[in-house]
């Protein structure tokens, strides 16, 4: 098995209080370093002593970065190598992992657009120099110096996000899922092989308890996880969540029909379904039972396949985990219409490998509170829509619109729960320029009154 340490400020840290991880089989694959809280209490304050890089420098220090993580072989693998690991050890598609690297990688090398594209207009950029400042202006500013990453394992992409605190000068710490400690091991290390210091930048496995100090002692966390966390810390302004995404699709009556089906079968399918702005809820409003069944037997072309190949589409665990998940989809769907249930499908080879395929249900209600419900895999609700109950959309990270009524998307666009709003694309589309739940920058970043004399 793989030997994981954490990475501190001093470099690799081994701990006699480890964690066994295990791969999508349910076979272990690798023993994870677990960092006491005396020890990362005791590391934050390094970083925070520590002096950020300047800012003028981050950006050919991540472009380095993104050619180490690229090109050389870390854990004694190569990217390749790496990319199939993380999917055999998490289950996702090969080809997902692909994608998300793609995306850290193509982060690294623009990491100034987004916190360019967040800074307001009338503020210098970041690392300004007073001297080189407007006289009577504004100064884009730090809101504090330790930034706490509790990152999800549902997608390495989730560290593409994070790179962007280290070109804004805060210091660092991530704590890896265990279900994909690799990623960030991977990007750590090119990151520090670059030239981040390890006294602005560490990785920290720790358990529950230790993930809440770490959490506690940094100035600024984003954090990933389900409703429950989102209830814990939804009160905190120091606390960005990534909560579920519960994104969604709607299909009106003028809007071509065929291509809706598209779009929600694109949605469903992205990134195995386990991706936050992966469709969970479709609202048709034109015979949507209709709509459920041709989604049905689109979705019910999908073959069962190991994340290792290429054609796969599905996530898979272990068969235990898959007989659960379906089972709770079923225990939701129990009033409902059920046009195509989830099976567990055994994948064979080592341990119990298995996959569950997709499923779609038709709701009576656009107020079911199925309608919310999110499962780790391709699994669409679908329900009536009604243009003059546009509230039944809130509460949706992307809301996406098939229509021809602009009326609507505007109407869409004031609801204060609805984080990303499009018209006729997959609720899965991603570009550069639109940011994800918000800039990260409005939240690391302040605007501070600024003015000096001739």
């Amino acid at each position: 098995m793989l030997d994981i340490a954490a990475l501190g400020p001093n470099g690799p840290y081994r701990t006699r209080n480890r964690t066994t991880v295990a791969d999508a089989s349910g076979t272990p694959a690798l023993e994870l370093a677990s960092v006491p809280g005396l020890v990362v209490s005791h590391w934050i304050d390094q970083l925070r002593g520590s002096a950020p890089l300047p800012v003028a420098e981050t950006a050919d220090v991540l472009s380095k970065a993104a050619d180490v993580f690229e090109g050389q072989e870390l854990l004694g693998d190569d990217l390749e190598a790496h990319e199939r690991r993380v999917s055999a050890l998490t289950g996702t598609p090969v080809t997902v992992v692909r994608e998300c690297d793609r995306l850290i990688t193509a982060t690294l090398r623009d990491v100034g657009r987004a916190p360019s594209a967040a800074r307001p207009t009338g503020c210098a950029p970041a690392g300004t120099a007073v001297r080189d400042a407007p006289s009577a202006g504004a100064a884009w500013c730090r809101t504090g110096d330790v930034f706490a990453v509790h990152a999800a394992g549902n997608s390495p992409g989730v560290h593409a996000m994070w790179p962007e605190a280290l070109a804004l000068g805060y210091r660092v710490v991530v704590r890896p899922s265990t279900r994909d400690p690799l990623t960030p091991f991977r990007l750590v290390t090119a990151l520090w092989q670059a030239g981040v210091p390890t006294t602005q930048l560490v990785m920290a496995p720790c358990d529950h308890a230790t993930a809440d100090l770490i959490i506690e002692r940094a100035d600024r966390a984003l954090v990933y996880g389900g409703q429950d966390v989102v209830d814990k810390y939804r009160n905190r302004c120091d606390v960005r969540l990534q909560g579920p995404g519960r994104s969604k699709l709607v299909v009106t009556a003028d809007a071509e029909r065929r291509s809706g089906l598209g779009l929600a079968g694109t949605g469903a399918l992205y990134h195995a379904g386990t991706a936050c702005t992966a469709t969970t809820g479709v609202l048709v409003e034109q015979d949507p039972a209709g709509f459920a069944g041709e989604l049905a037997a689109t979705l019910r072309k999908v073959a069962p396949a190991g994340p290792l190949d290429d054609e796969a589409l599905l996530p898979c665990m272990p068969e235990a985990d898959a007989e659960r998940l379906a089972a709770a989809v079923m225990q939701q769907a129990k009033d409902a219409t059920v046009h195509l249930a989830p099976r567990v499908e055994r994948l064979g080879g080592e341990g119990s490998l298995a996959t569950v395929t997709p499923a779609v249900v038709e709701l009576t209600s656009p107020r079911s509170p199925a309608l919310s419900y999110e499962a780790p895999f391709p699994c669409v609700w679908v329900a009536p829509f009604e243009r003059d109950a546009v509230d039944v959309l809130d509460g949706s990270l992307v809301l996406s619109l098939h229509t021809e009524d602009l009326e609507l998307v505007e109407a869409a666009t004031r609801l204060t729960s609805v984080s990303n709003v499009y018209r006729s694309r997959p609720t899965s589309w991603v570009h550069p320029d639109v940011p994800h739940d918000g800039f990260l920058g409005e939240f690391l970043m302040r605007a501070k009154g600024l003015a000096h004399g001739d």
